[in-house]
């Protein structure tokens, strides 16, 4: 995996909490033990001491422990960034963890056309439940009538779309013609 954007991320986190960057040294033992690299590798590649090398990794442990409000060491470096969030499989990195309160599973174009789209928005300070109520089973029907339409062109039968989508039989044949 490629470890240099987490590298950079964990830089930027320290300086957000301490005001300082790490030095190079500091990067390059973060960049060695994420790539499984031991201190005589780091230390050779970076051209000083393995003690030298060992004793900068303590005091990067130390530093990194007290920023992640954890215990950070050698061996637990990967497991630990992958739990804070800073690697991910798919994007080697997300810089700030993510919330969701609410999702929206409709598009814009479908809740472009409604009146009073403020009632759409549940953070809208009118409440109207029956209209809300109304709203949903517009959507609702339309998503259906898409979902039918779309596996009639795959070759489903109406029978079989009645089942899949859990609609009456009639409903379906309606649609589909």
């Amino acid at each position: 995996m490629e470890w240099q954007s987490v590298v950079n991320s964990i830089d930027e986190f320290v300086f957000e909490q301490t005001g300082e960057h790490l030095d190079s040294l500091q990067l390059a033992i973060l960049k060695g033990v994420l790539n499984g690299d031991k201190y005589s590798a780091i230390a050779k590649h970076y051209g000083c001491s393995t003690g030298h090398a060992k004793d900068k990794g303590y005091e990067l442990w130390q530093l990194l422990s007290k920023v992640f409000d954890q215990d950070v060491n050698k061996s637990n470096l990967v497991a630990t960034v992958e739990r804070l969030g800073f690697v991910n499989y798919q994007y080697p990195f997300i810089g700030n963890n993510v919330r969701v309160n609410t999702i929206n599973l409709c598009s814009n174009y479908e809740t472009a056309n409604l009146e009073h789209q403020d009632k759409v928005h549940p953070e809208s300070p009118v409440k109207n439940t029956i209209y809300e109520d109304q709203i949903v089973e517009h959507i609702l029907q339309e998503t259906k009538f898409k979902a039918v339409e779309k596996l009639s062109q795959l070759g489903l039968t109406p029978e079989q779309i009645a089942e899949s989508l859990d609609l009456p039989l009639p409903e379906v044949q309606n649609w589909i013609e």
